[in-house]
């Protein structure tokens, strides 16, 4: 298995039109060699990522041609994916949604990741109403976690008016936090157990929202429908062998951390905790295939979040035959 690090500079961006550009001309794109899979990820790959990374090198050691991409954004992966560069992505709902609103014909094939987002504060907030007035940051306005971090307030305290601040990046804005330069935010879960090792500050959790919004997808697996016969064999191979990582995860994570380690280049001590805590809020699911009320209630956070327009149909959004394809 191969891996490769594309970052290309947000200038480059076209913006929705190019979505719909490039929707129109995926078809002119080689296909894809059935043997080979090649899986993109928005950003640097971590702890949650790894049981893919372990089923594309276990697709590897059976005689498959495997790679991975990470790009620097989410929709510079998504032009990726409706180019023909890669077979299938891993991205949040929002983004395959606002893909598809701009032309494109993606769908979702798989969860990747139960939700894995924290909301935490100050150690003087102790409520979602605390916030009010308060420095909130979220990692950019259109994000998968800042609709999430949006949904927690609406749901818990439609009063508060926080003054919201942008900071990219979970690892980024759970160091502010720490640093007491703002009150609170949302960030993921592996995250803050990386920057709470030694100490927590004292700090709040107000939210675990694999708990509170646990029926919505987070992450997801997604393949380009102009593209997705020439590699559904490879797909439904990857997502077989995903459902085995993901077994191994969540019945040994401290095992597992030993995998992870290797392919994220660091060790098991220093994962193992990550890996059990990962498992004990059950980021990891027992299996990736597709929940049609799940579905169903994504394109409904996401209609009521503007994301979308109603009336979206989940036909328009997920397909459940490879998984079928699966085994699943």
């Amino acid at each position: 298995m191969t891996s490769t690090r594309r970052l290309i500079p947000a200038v480059a961006l076209i913006g929705a039109a190019a979505f719909a550009l490039a929707g129109c001309s995926s078809s002119a794109a080689e296909p894809a060699e059935t043997n080979s899979i090649t899986l993109a990820f928005p950003g640097a790959v971590g702890p949650t990522d790894t049981p893919a990374l372990a089923a594309l090198q276990a697709m590897s050691e059976d005689g498959w041609e495997t790679d991975y991409i990470e790009f620097d954004s989410p929709d510079v992966a998504t032009q990726a994916l409706i180019g023909g560069d890669v077979n299938i992505a891993s991205m949040g709902p929002s983004t395959v949604m606002a893909a598809n609103a701009a032309g494109a014909d993606l769908r979702i094939v798989a969860n990747n990741n139960v939700i894995d987002q924290l909301i935490v504060a100050a150690p003087d907030v102790q409520t979602c109403a605390d916030l009010d007035g308060r420095t909130v940051a979220y990692h950019s306005e259109g994000s998968t976690s800042t609709a999430h971090l949006m949904r927690y307030l609406e749901d818990n305290c439609p009063e508060a008016s926080p003054e919201f601040l942008v900071i990219s990046g979970s690892g980024n804005r759970a160091a502010a936090l720490l640093e007491g330069q703002i009150d609170g935010t949302i960030v993921r879960l592996e995250d803050w157990v990386a920057a709470t090792a030694t100490d927590d500050g004292g700090t709040t959790v107000l939210a675990t929202l694999a708990e509170e919004q646990s029926t919505l997808l987070s992450q997801t697996l997604v393949v380009n429908k102009a593209e997705d016969e020439a590699t559904r064999t490879a797909t439904a191979a990857f997502l077989a062998a995903l459902d085995e990582q993901l077994a191994l995860v969540n019945e040994d994570p401290a095992a597992f951390a030993a995998t992870a380690a290797e392919l994220l280049g660091s060790t098991a001590d220093e994962l193992a905790p990550v890996f059990q805590t990962l498992s004990d809020n059950g980021i990891f699911p027992e299996s990736s295939k597709l929940d049609e009320q799940s579905i169903n209630d994504t394109i409904a956070f996401y209609e009521a979040a503007g994301v979308i327009d109603a009336g979206t149909e989940a036909v328009t959004v997920a397909d459940f035959t490879i998984a079928e394809a699966a085994g699943q």
